[in-house]
């Protein structure tokens, strides 16, 4: 490669190479390509989703002696990647692509037809039809791809039928230093219909191929650079189930009398078991390193995020009753203020459920006013055990709940938060941070 010549003593190319990642186009990480220049669009579109921007691409590379051309292409491709590599410091991604065309079967070079014309005396001539030259049904095999592959293929197509196969292998190989992962895509051709520019296609399918390989041996992101900005303006987690749980909040959620909100189409009389289960591990992963043993949360209502939590962190689940049941002897119990039902109800939970050994999560639906969380954090504390935490799916920060639990100095984690029911517009904590975006 000319260029990759010119940049291994150009004084300013380590300086080119070094330079920081567009970090306002969503980039982080630098990389560096050899590839087919007409491909490169798709590889830069491809991988841009993953925050990598290509430094430059080294796609003028041209064999230096006969025996190039009779390397394999996975040799050809880890010779460019390793040597962009040496040259620019920077991981590379570099490709060839073969070409071949399949010889003609002995049985197909004679025309099976009688075609003699008839001669003098009405007696039958010579077949029209001669054996074919051994160039035209001969094999071919090319280890690159250029202008050749279309004169050949002109070339044949007079002595070849329309269906006679044609065979493009692309070989994607990515190189850093320490990682080289090789892919592949194949294509094959009618020769009728056959032509270079029909490379896009297995290397497209290479492309994709090996972003699936990074996506697993680096542990590419998609779009983190969207996820992180959206954190960095709400000031919060966001996570793609924080992400639809609030869509969901927005399109069906009621505000009701008395600033009840009614999400009983999603998550209470009718629920969407795929979501809570999404949100159910959102919330399971915040609280991972906290190492629960048990998680307690109220009847109904809170088991719709609490059966899905206590799976993901396979601990037993524990719930308070707001009635006591014939089998509950003897119970910890605490009262508290029930906005929805405008009384003041009590939560039982069995002696037989907390021992003093466990660390409690405490878990629920809606954190409010903070009375029924602070009423189960009552229960663990006179039961011996240990709180690690509040999770809830919605939390309502205008009524202060959060504030209210402070004292026990434990953790508070919530999917979605709501600043305002407003003349009934529910108005969450995200729409005032788009606004930093």
């Amino acid at each position: 490669s000319p260029r990759l010549e010119n940049a291994a003593v150009n004084p300013k190319a380590e300086a080119f190479f070094k330079r920081p990642p567009d970090e306002l186009q969503g980039f982080d990480t630098m990389w560096v390509a050899a590839i087919d220049d007409p491909c490169i669009k798709n590889l830069y579109g491809i991988f841009s989703n993953y925050g990598i921007q290509f430094a430059d691409n080294f796609g003028d590379w041209e064999d230096g002696t006969e025996e190039d051309s009779q390397r394999s292409i996975e040799d050809i491709a880890s010779y460019k990647a390793r040597k962009v590599f040496q040259v620019t410091g920077l991981p590379c991604i570099a490709s060839r692509t073969s070409f071949e065309v399949e010889p003609i079967r002995p049985e197909d070079m004679v025309d099976k037809s009688d075609s003699r014309v008839p001669g003098p005396g009405g007696k039958k001539g010579k077949n029209q039809s001669q054996t074919k030259s051994p160039r035209a049904v001969t094999g071919y095999r090319f280890n690159n791809i250029g202008e050749h592959v279309d004169r050949i293929v002109q070339s044949l197509l007079p002595f070849s039928e329309p269906t006679r196969v044609t065979r493009f292998r692309s070989c994607v190989c990515f190189y850093d230093g320490e990682i080289e992962m090789f892919e592949y895509g194949e294509l094959d051709c009618d020769i009728y219909f056959s032509g270079s520019a029909r490379t896009f296609i297995p290397m497209s399918s290479a492309i994709n191929s090996m972003l699936k390989s990074c996506e697993l041996a680096l542990d590419l992101q998609y779009q983190k650079w969207l996820f992180s900005k959206v954190n960095t303006a709400t000031g919060g987690y966001s996570s793609d189930a924080g992400i639809k749980l609030r869509d969901r909040v927005l399109k069906e959620a009621k505000v009701l009398p008395n600033d009840i909100i009614d999400v009983s189409s999603f998550m209470d009389a009718f629920v969407d078991v795929d979501l809570m289960d999404q949100c159910g591990k959102d919330l399971a992963d915040r609280f991972i390193k906290v190492k629960p043993s048990k998680i307690l949360t109220v009847a109904t209502t809170g088991l719709v995020i609490a059966i899905p939590m206590a799976k993901y962190l396979q601990v037993p689940l524990v719930y308070a009753r707001k009635q006591r049941s014939v089998v509950m002897a003897d119970t910890f119990d605490a009262g508290y203020n029930s906005k929805t039902i405008g009384q003041d109800r009590q939560l039982l939970v069995s002696k037989d459920h907390i021992d003093e050994e466990d660390r409690v999560l405490i878990v629920d639906d809606f954190l409010s006013s903070g009375s029924s969380q602070e009423a189960l954090l009552r229960i663990v504390s006179e039961a011996g055990a240990t709180a690690v935490g509040v999770g809830v799916l919605l939390e309502k920060e205008y009524e202060a709940g959060r504030v209210s639990l402070s004292g026990y100095e434990v953790p508070v984690e919530s999917v979605v938060r709501i600043i305002s029911v407003s003349e009934g517009v529910i108005q969450l904590h995200e729409d005032v941070g788009y606004a930093k975006m």
